[in-house]
Parts: C-alpha cells; structure tokens; sequence
C-alpha cells in the first residue's frame, strides 16, 4: 500500500467491504494520463463515497447508474463548469485539471495533470466563488492534512473533522435502502 493512503487507514479506518475495482489501464485510456499510486489505493481500499456525507470522493469511471452511485469525474468537471458560469464548449478552462471530489459547499478538489508524472500532481481547490488554491501534495496527503488540520485555513467548507467517518457509496445505499440512517452521528 502507497505509505500515504496507509497513513489515512489510521485517520480514517475503511469500513469491511470498502473499495471498488477500477480496470486501471481502461481509465488511463478514456482520461488520456494513468493515475497516481496513492489514489489507485484509495480506490482500492475506499472506493467512491464520501466523509462525513459533506466530501463526495468521485471514481474515474462509472461503476452503478443511478442517483446513488458514487459520482463520476465527468460529473465533477460538469459541476466545475457551472460553479465557473461556463459552457464545456467555451474552451479548455479546465484543461490539465481533473476533479476527484466535491464538498457539500461546492467546493471542489481537482488534480492539476501539468506534470507527465501522475505521482507528482498536486491537489487544486477551486472554492464555490470561483478562485484557484493549490496545495503542493497529492490527493491522499490531501485529506489526510484536512483531516488533521495540517492543512489550514480548512479548504473545504462546512466539514468538521472531529469524527471523521467514510462510506462507500455501496454502503450508504444499502443502510438508506435498509431505512438506517447511514449519518447518526452529524
């Protein structure tokens, strides 16, 4: 395992049957660029889902249709797009740029691909009043420091780390569909 989606397994334990599988090399073919080592392991430990339901982690494929699937990075770039007032066709505005999540704010955490080298991409954030913060570290490292606050001013918003909780997308559906509340403790 990449020693930094290690180091999140001990912030934020995956709950059993965690993880979805991702045929790598069919992703790295639709998206152009392979993925960073620390977020294959996410995937595969995590999969799509979310924290705390504030912070939706997205998949670079469409893994369940329907409105309780985990969300797609087509569905992220999308939402990019009209947090920007833009159209997909007004040019290459998020060119480079690939969004992996979205808080319950609008903000959203996207990898910036200038570098060839996936493992050296850093996180971007592109806050729901339109600005760019980038931050020198991957996405992994990324929420391990949110969820530690290493990483401060919070760059996401209404997200309190203090119990930090992950579900797969699969989980979540299978407690709402069982009428549990996936979310007790919010």
């Amino acid at each position: 395992m990449h020693p930094s989606a290690a180091r999140l397994a001990g912030i934020l334990p995956p709950h059993p049957g965690a993880g979805d599988p991702v045929d790598w090399d069919e992703a790295a073919g639709r998206w152009g660029t392979p993925f960073p080592a620390d977020y294959r392991d996410f995937v595969s430990t995590y999969g799509g889902g979310s924290i705390n339901c504030s912070l939706s982690i997205g998949l670079p494929l469409e893994v369940a249709q329907g409105p309780r699937g985990p969300l797609s990075f087509e569905v992220l770039i999308e939402c990019g797009y009209e947090l920007l007032d833009l159209d997909p066709g007004d040019g290459p505005v998020l060119q480079g740029r690939i969004s992996w999540a979205m808080d319950c704010s609008a903000n959203q955490a996207f990898w910036n691909t200038a570098d060839p080298d996936p493992d050296s991409w850093t996180t971007l954030v592109l806050t729901r009043s339109g600005d760019w913060v980038e931050y020198d570290c991957g996405m992994v490292d990324f929420l391990s420091g949110f969820l530690t606050e290493e990483i401060s001013p919070q760059p996401m918003g209404m997200f309190s780390p203090d119990r930090p909780v992950f579900l797969n997308w699969r989980e979540e559906r299978r407690l709402k569909e069982a009428g549990i509340d996936p979310w007790p403790h919010l």
